[in-house]
């Protein structure tokens, strides 16, 4: 099978969209598939350092030209396609060249959808929608969604969309033989609590420092920060004001593999708002770490309340206060084994892998 991944956009730091498309080409690959690969990955060193040289790879930034982009990419796209013989492509971004150059030679595009949501009002999102609707009604687009509620947003917005077409996939972790091979987190004190994202508004980060000032006389604990973004000053600064930086870690942006990340603590905390998946909270349970979290996106399809986890109301700081306190109690070994057992059975690579190969096995001769 001849496949074409295409990742439009690669952001550093890196974040799940990027980690995921370069997974799927590099488990195909090693599966003995054909597969090229357009993309970005120059802006995020240790993703480029992946690459096999035996994998052919062109460097794309659809966001970084600012002449055009989208006639350069039809033009490598179309280029790409007939030198490799493209059969199927996995696409994954911004994907309005793509189409065009698909349609063209009647080759089916597997899109996963990394986020969605509403959409804000103006003239430019009334465009852009109205070219996405271009492309998920094209017989040929087939829509995966990283959880099942992406997917279902994304069809509620579509309706016109073949139902038949909207593939449910849950995207597995990354690196998880290095996370299944770390030792079950043994009991605190002192707790070592840890968030992995960017620091963005999206995740909440700032909501870590009102855990922590809750924490306070009732957990001995550290507050580990794996991440970089643009309210990284302002955690820093919200700790400090708090009193409470002596209680923060900050690793910064870790590009040494994500098992070096999470063996660092005992118990995730993932204060986001917005959250389609939430790959942290996969990889965290596959190494027996649980998870503190709220209660929103695609989150409760790969938690499991009580059991591997406890999930809280969006905003409610007090809640996941109460969420770490009680998973470092009594029961905490018993959420670490369960995160790791559920995580083992439904969310490791090779059971990503599997369904995408099969999927697009299955339409290679679908056009």
């Amino acid at each position: 099978m001849n496949v074409l991944v295409w990742s439009s956009y690669v952001a550093h730091p890196v974040g799940g969209q990027e980690r995921t498309s370069l997974e799927i080409a590099l488990q195909l690959h090693q599966r003995g598939h054909r597969v090229v690969l357009v993309g970005a990955y120059d802006n995020a060193p240790e993703l480029r350092a992946k690459i096999p040289a035996t994998m052919p790879y062109y460097f794309f930034d659809m966001h970084r030209r600012r002449v055009k982009p989208h006639f350069a990419a039809k033009r490598l796209l179309r280029h790409v396609m007939e030198q490799h013989h493209v059969q199927i492509v996995s696409a994954h971004g911004s994907v309005f060249a793509l189409l065009e150059v698909c349609r063209a030679r009647k080759i089916p595009m597997v899109w996963t959808i990394h986020g969605a949501g509403p959409r804000p009002p103006g003239l430019l999102n009334r465009l852009k929608t109205a070219a996405i609707r271009h492309v998920v009604t094209w017989r040929g687009t087939h829509i995966v969604g990283v959880s099942r509620i992406t997917a279902e947003i994304t069809h509620s917005q579509f309706p016109e969309m073949d139902a038949a077409r909207v593939h449910y996939i849950i995207t597995g972790g990354m690196n998880d033989t290095a996370l299944t091979a770390l030792p079950p987190p043994q009991p605190g004190p002192p707790w070592h609590l840890g968030f992995i994202g960017r620091i963005v508004r999206q995740k909440r980060p700032l909501d870590l420092v009102d855990v922590a000032r809750g924490l306070e006389g009732h957990l001995d604990y550290r507050m580990h920060i794996f991440g970089d973004g643009p309210l990284l000053a302002e955690l820093r600064k919200a700790a400090q004001t708090a009193g409470l930086d002596g209680k923060f870690v900050f690793h910064g942006y870790w590009d040494k593999g994500t098992a070096g990340m999470v063996k660092q603590f005992q118990i995730l905390v993932h204060p986001a708002e917005e959250e389609p998946l939430g790959l942290s909270i996969i990889e965290s349970q596959l190494a027996a770490r649980p998870v503190a979290a709220y209660n929103v996106g695609g989150i409760p399809e790969i938690l499991r309340e009580g059991i591997t986890g406890i999930m809280v109301p969006v905003g409610d700081t007090a809640g996941l206060v109460a969420a770490v306190r009680s998973i470092a109690g009594p029961s905490f070994v018993g959420l670490s084994q369960a995160a790791r057992e559920r995580a083992t059975q439904e969310f490791t690579i090779k059971h990503m892998i599997d369904q995408y190969e099969a999927l697009f096995e299955r339409l290679c001769v679908s056009l």
